[in-house]
């Protein structure tokens, strides 16, 4: 008897979450080596909210501050600071062996890898964004179909080490703003470029609702798609992106 109650309350715990409608609010701030984003989640009389800020500066890791339920926990805090210092100045940090006991990987993801002393370039999100594009498109497309939006902003301040690479990117960043301003009047993207610096800074406010359930179709059809899935198996083998 016991066992078909906690069965039955499983069940209908599963078809709550499935059908009964989450709201999100979501806002995200980054400015240079700062970052700070603020997630509150509702769902019938619950509530959970996630506040996190990172700080950064030249040659020091990030500093990390993440609070939920309402509980603050900081990353760094007396003698774990000075055991984190200690570490850091012997080449080391939380314990991690030193850059010269590492051994290269045997193999490198071809085009993706980030090469000693290199950043992810502008060509190699490109190359990896053109594989993806048709099926990232499509469950982009889905799921604004399946949710219901209140109010999406984006404002995004860019710009690549290379000038030519900016005026590339800034084709497609006034193209996706030209379709999500036709189709979809409570979404607005504001992008400017910068052509004297490597930057990208972004602010971001959501508010949407949505059923699991809803999203289930558009998941399904972007983790079936055939693209999708070569690349991922690349990704996770660590082999050559294919063609």
């Amino acid at each position: 008897m016991i066992l078909e109650i906690i069965i039955l309350l499983l069940a209908l715990l599963i078809l709550l979450v499935l059908f009964v409608s989450f709201h999100v609010l979501l806002e995200a701030d980054k400015t240079g080596k700062q970052a700070y984003y603020k997630v509150i989640i509702k769902w019938l009389f619950l509530s959970y909210t996630v506040n996190t800020r990172m700080m950064g500066g030249p040659g020091e890791p990030a500093r990390g501050e993440i609070i939920g339920e309402g509980v603050p926990c900081k990353v760094r805090e007396g003698a774990q600071s000075e055991a984190w210092d200690k570490d850091l100045s012997q080449g080391k940090i939380l314990g991690a062996e030193s850059t010269e006991d590492q051994k290269p990987a045997d193999e490198d993801i071809i085009g993706l890898e980030e090469e000693e002393g290199q950043k992810w370039t502008f060509r190699k999100i490109v190359n990896l964004a053109r594989m993806l594009l048709s099926p990232v498109l499509r469950l982009v497309e889905d799921v604004l179909k399946a949710i219901h939006i209140s109010e999406i902003k984006f404002n995004i301040l860019y710009g690549f080490d290379n000038p030519a690479d900016t005026g590339m990117a800034s084709g497609y960043v006034y193209a996706l703003r030209g379709y999500l301003n036709a189709q979809y009047e409570r979404i607005r993207l504001y992008a400017e470029p910068t052509f004297t610096e490597e930057k990208m800074d972004m602010h971001m406010l959501a508010d949407v609702s949505f059923r699991v359930v809803s999203l289930l179709p558009a998941l399904v059809t972007f983790l079936l798609n055939r693209d999708v899935r070569r690349v991922s198996w690349a990704l996770i083998r660590k082999k050559e992106l294919p063609g």
